[in-house]
């Protein structure tokens, strides 16, 4: 599978998602479904959690929107695919967050290329690629769930 030329042509955080999914099945062959997107704006400290136990990845709405009004449409993407996958380790069980952020850079590195946009930010980090405001809030804001944001189908009935 080509994860770079796919990340490009993905149109949708469930699409982003859905090949972070197949890069943890192909190099850790490790995988769960069932888990949910919010967007939230946080202190810039945090780019995204993960609460334990939960099925929530919450995402930092406002390093999303800076990111992306400095950056193209493809490096947005590989942004998101690198946080994604950050949090995605963490619901693996990949609790130790150096140990979540080396992988997230060695798995990115397998499916990606050392020179990927995704794989330099989970080496170097999001503040190697933009600065925090002057202005950052303070106290976490509302929450916005993602709407099909999980694209497996789970059906109870028939």
């Amino acid at each position: 599978m080509d994860f770079s030329k796919n990340l490009e042509k993905s149109g949708s955080f469930a699409e982003i998602f859905e090949l972070v999914k197949k890069a943890a099945q192909e190099t850790l062959e490790r995988r769960r479904d069932g888990l949910m997107l919010a967007l939230q704006y946080l202190p810039e400290n945090l780019g995204a959690y993960y609460g334990l136990g939960s099925n929530f990845i919450v995402m930092n709405k406002a390093l999303l929107e800076k990111f992306r009004d400095s950056h193209s449409a493809a490096e947005t993407k590989a942004y998101i695919f690198s946080v994604l996958l950050h949090e995605y380790l963490h619901s693996l069980g990949y609790v130790d967050e150096g140990f979540a952020r080396e992988l997230t850079y060695q798995v990115s590195k397998a499916v990606l290329g050392e020179g990927h946009m995704s794989t330099r930010i989970a080496k170097h980090g999001i503040g190697a690629f933009i600065t925090p405001s002057r202005s950052a809030r303070e106290e976490p804001e509302g929450i916005e769930v993602v709407d099909s944001f999980s694209i497996e189908h789970i059906t109870y009935i028939g």
